[in-house]
Order: structure tokens, then sequence, then C-alpha cells
């Protein structure tokens, strides 16, 4: 069957007009999408989900749409297809339908939409508080740093390879306090919430009104630092280009954390939602263990070839600052 049928059995399934066309649209997650046009314009967006999907991971995604929609926080909603379903089952791989959401991209040095994250980020979180769900997904923790040390202890497997890298033993050593000080226990003893898990600027868009949440893939119950601190690098860090979250090599470019950007971004999630000092205090771990593990997880998607190259490259940058960092957050937010 050639990509047309394809599409056609699949999208025969939903009572959405006459298709014009349909254009592949390129991403930095594993899910495949495409661009769905009607007479000319851009009208729903498919995603092709993984073959590791589980139904009911989907069905839970789904069902936290509706309650985030209905509680004013802006996500994609899935189309019904005309057995009533938000799931199509073809081929062995799952597909849901939602409408095309027109939007802004976040534009790197905005205050305007480093405010916009930081606050609709906390709104995200509050409004998770709510949602009620027999199910949830059987996520450990995120960016753990076992993985993220075989990856790298993998690469530099001789004298040679270490010599070419002195930075490895900086890593190695983060890693080393990551594990004694953010151990599962302390993980799990910091406020959980429901948290997006992959934000960055790949996966939002910007309204007059404020963010709209797409790829809830790994929406979970963990401490809402994970957030944060991806906040802080992707969205408040300072970079040489904008974010292409189609591209590995843009969305994990080695960055320089800002004191003005991380300040504005986290008083306003702060304004919306109250870190406590502890928080703070934990804030530096999670910041660079997320760091590490993008590199990590992030040289699985290269080619093998530019892999040692890859996982090197400006490493300890986003690293050096940030217990400087978290020192003036903790000076300068209110309440903590």
């Amino acid at each position: 069957m050639d990509q047309i049928d394809h599409f056609d059995s699949i999208l025969s399934n939903y009572n959405i007009g006459e298709i014009s066309s349909i254009t592949s649209h390129e991403s930095g997650t594993k899910n495949k999408g495409y661009e769905i046009w009607i007479e000319g314009q851009k009208k729903y967006f498919l995603r092709e989900k993984d073959s590791s999907t589980i139904y009911k991971d989907l069905e839970y995604d789904h069902s936290l749409m509706n309650y985030f929609s209905e509680n004013h926080i802006s996500t994609p909603f899935p189309v019904n297809n005309n057995d009533g379903n938000t799931i199509t089952e073809f081929s062995g791989s799952y597909y849901e339908l939602t409408k095309y959401i027109e939007g802004e991209t976040f534009i790197r040095d905005s205050e305007d939409h480093l405010l916009i994250a930081g606050r609709d980020l906390a709104k995200f979180h509050l409004t998770g508080i709510g949602f009620q769900s027999v199910y949830s997904k059987s996520f450990g923790r995120i960016d753990p740093p076992g993985p993220a040390r075989k990856t790298f202890n993998a690469f530099f497997t001789n004298d040679k390879d270490n010599l070419d890298f002195p930075e490895l033993n900086v890593v190695l050593h983060e890693l080393n306090l990551i594990e004694e000080n953010l151990t599962d226990d302390v993980y799990r003893s910091l406020p959980q919430m429901l948290i997006h898990g992959d934000f960055h600027p790949g996966n939002v868009k910007y309204l007059d009104d404020g963010l709209v949440f797409f790829d809830l893939d790994w929406v979970s119950i963990q401490p809402r630092l994970q957030d944060l601190a991806y906040g802080i690098l992707f969205f408040a860090s300072i970079r040489d280009d904008d974010i292409d979250p189609s591209n590995i090599y843009s969305l994990t470019a080695s960055c320089k954390l800002s004191m003005k950007n991380s300040l504005i971004f986290v008083s306003a999630y702060n304004s919306v939602i109250e870190l406590d000092r502890k928080e703070l205090n934990y804030l530096p771990y999670f910041i660079k263990v997320a760091w590490i593990c993008c590199r990590s997880d992030g040289s699985q998607k290269v080619p093998l070839e530019d892999r040692l190259n890859y996982i090197k490259e400006d490493i300890l940058r986003p690293i050096e600052s940030v217990n400087e960092l978290t020192d003036e957050l903790s000076k300068n937010i209110k309440n903590v």
C-alpha cells in the first residue's frame, strides 16, 4: 500500500471534507506528524503514534486534553472519528486527529514571551491538581542520572578518548553529586504535580491569551522542578540561534544560563503558584541532570559517526553558572 492509500484509509474514517493535500511535519519527537489541508488551508493535524505507545496512555492523554480545555488551558483537542472514538488504529499504529492551531513560535529574547511561559506553566501545574483519573502512566523518574552515566562511559572507554575529553570527569562528578543528593526518596519528597515533562519551545505556541501546550506524551506526576529546569534551559537561556525543534542539534545546542531571564521566568511562575526554599535548593540538580540527559539522550538520535563530537560539544557551558543562578533566585523571588 502506497502512502496516499495509507492516508486515505485513515482519514476516510473522519468526516472532515475533501482533502486537498497532506504535508509531513518535522519535529524532534519520535512520533510522526502530518498537516492536513482542506480547500487549500491547514485545518487538521494527524499524529502517528510510535509503535511503543500504550493504548491506555493515549486514552489518558485525550481525557487530559478534554479536562484542560474545560478549565481554560489550551491544548489540541482530539477529533472523533466516524465510530465516535478519538483514536484510530490502522496497520498496527495508532492515530489521533486534532484541529490545526495557528500561533506564534517562541521569540528568543522576548521578555513578554518569557513571562507568559513562566505564568502559563504555573497555570498548567495548578490546573492539573484537579485532574482525576483511575489510570496513571507507568513512568518512572524523568532524567535519571544512571542511564546518562552509562552513555558517557560507553563513549569514553580508553585513555586516548579521555585525554581528548577532559570535561568527562566534570560530567561524571556532577552525576555523582546528583545521585548522592537527589536520591529517589528526595525526588519523591518534593512537591509532586501533573507536569508537562517535555517543556520546550517546540511543544508550545503563543496565542493572544497565552500558551497552547502540545505533545502531552510525557505528562505524569513528577516534581514540578522538572518543568522549571527545562524552562530555564530552553526558554530563559542565552543562545546563539533560535531553537529548531525538528533539528536535534539545534534543540540540544549548548547555552548560557541567564540570571536576568531566569528571574523573569521563575518570578512569573511564582506569582501564580509559590515555590518554597527547599525546592530552590534542589533546582541546581534538576537543571544539571536535565542538561546532561539532553545530550546523552540526543546522542542516540544523531548519526553514529557524529555521536562522539555531538556529546562533547561545549558540554560544560550550561553547568558552570547553575549554582550562582539559584543563589540569585533565592535572594530575589518573593515568598521564598
